[in-house]
């Protein structure tokens, strides 16, 4: 017996050893930078200077219409870029999930997803040749008789566009994700169900609100948490597009961060932003979690 616990606890002992090397990198990649960030927080941190300040930075950020103004915008930039993610996903998964040509379907599905292969700063890049004052957008626009010839919007130029010009961009780009997500999730639903459907007399429309939502409503969930999170803390796009500009006009969290901790050289002020963000984005990580954890339950 005595002989058998010795044996067990040695093979627990190395079978642990052989997670402290993922360990070591957790902490010195995660813990630690989060650790320091919250420690900043609470000090008026330069290059020169460190000086414990308390609360001092959490206020000033109360204090701050900026703050507010970049908090409001990114909560605005990830509502519709996420709404706007799921009703083209969702629509373009229904109409590819239809009896289409199969070639035609394949080929279909590969142009949909290529603006979902460019790297997000690529993107941006194209977007904006595309929405310059004499670019492809006005002249379509000017084509269809919407806009004088003589007369150029500066989408970026212009603070009430400069943040619908950046979340139309961010939409165009990321809405294959869902599309994707969503058509696997149609193609798992039982074609028992609509077949049962049909022989009671329900419409199309009554069919995919009885019947097709709630089979996808697992898939959305989990993407739109996804998503949340990750247009939440998007700095590529608006960095590439406007950096923030102009005037603030297109400001977000990620870009307010990145200005005031690498350029004005407030540290502690950017390491208070840096933990409001976290703080938002654990409660959003936190909900995705546990609904997963019911749903495999």
């Amino acid at each position: 017996m005595l002989l058998t616990l010795k044996r067990k606890y040695r093979e627990e002992l190395l079978a642990a050893s052989f997670l402290w090397p993922s360990l070591l990198i957790l902490v010195a990649l995660l813990i630690y930078p989060l650790i320091d960030v919250v420690r900043l927080s609470f000090h008026d941190s330069n290059l020169q200077r460190e000086v414990w300040v308390g609360f001092g930075n959490y206020i000033a950020l109360a204090n701050d219409p900026l703050f507010w103004r970049a908090f409001w915008q990114t909560v605005v930039f990830t509502f519709f870029s996420v709404l706007l993610h799921l009703a083209i996903g969702l629509g373009l998964a229904l109409l590819l999930n239809m009896n289409l040509d199969p070639a035609f379907r394949t080929v279909a599905r590969g142009l949909l997803i290529v603006p979902w292969l460019l790297a997000p700063t690529v993107a941006g890049m194209i977007w904006v040749l595309m929405l310059q004052p004499f670019g492809v957008l006005n002249g379509l626009l000017a084509s269809l008789g919407i806009i004088d010839t003589n007369f150029t919007i500066s989408w970026l130029g212009d603070p009430s566009t400069a943040l619908g010009s950046v979340t139309a961009m961010n939409v165009w780009r990321a809405f294959p994700f869902f599309m994707v997500m969503l058509l696997a999730g149609l193609q798992a639903i039982p074609k028992q169900l609509y077949e049962a459907a049909e022989i009671d007399g329900a419409s199309l429309f009554r069919q995919f609100w009885h019947i097709t939502l709630p089979q996808l409503r697992s898939v959305i969930t989990t993407i739109v948490l996804l998503d949340s999170i990750w247009t939440f803390r998007a700095f590529d796009p608006v960095y590439v597009m406007t950096g923030g500009g102009p005037a603030h006009g297109s400001e977000v969290l990620a870009t307010a961060i990145y200005f005031d901790g690498f350029q004005k050289l407030k540290f502690g002020y950017a390491s208070a932003e840096a933990v409001v963000m976290f703080i938002v984005l654990f409660i959003v990580s936190a909900i995705y979690v546990r609904r997963t954890m019911s749903n495999q339950q």
